[in-house]
């Protein structure tokens, strides 16, 4: 196992936990039923809305990083497909 794969395990976990605030946060911007309190959306804005883009892209580069440089992964499957999804979801809503 090289030693590049905690980090990229680390920031695949970490990507999925933004990545579900990233979604959250959507659909509280979107439909108008929610009411939580100001601090918890707050903390899920940041967190979604800025943090799982650049979480995100770190990850993406790891992994090409990783495939560059003929690194076997030890992630499972669905986390990188799932992170990269997300990935290309968040730069289609930046971007649009």
């Amino acid at each position: 196992m090289h030693r590049f794969n905690p980090l990229l395990a680390f920031l695949s976990k970490l990507a999925i936990i933004c990545n579900g605030c990233f979604v959250f946060s959507l659909i509280a911007m979107f439909l108008r039923g929610f009411a939580f309190s100001a601090s918890l959306m707050n903390f899920v804005a940041v967190l979604g809305l800025e943090m799982a883009p650049v979480v995100s892209l770190l990850f993406a580069v790891g992994v090409l990083i990783a495939k560059l440089k003929k690194i076997t992964l030890t992630l499972p499957a669905w986390q990188t497909i799932l992170n990269l999804l997300m990935l290309l979801f968040q730069l289609i809503f930046i971007f649009v």
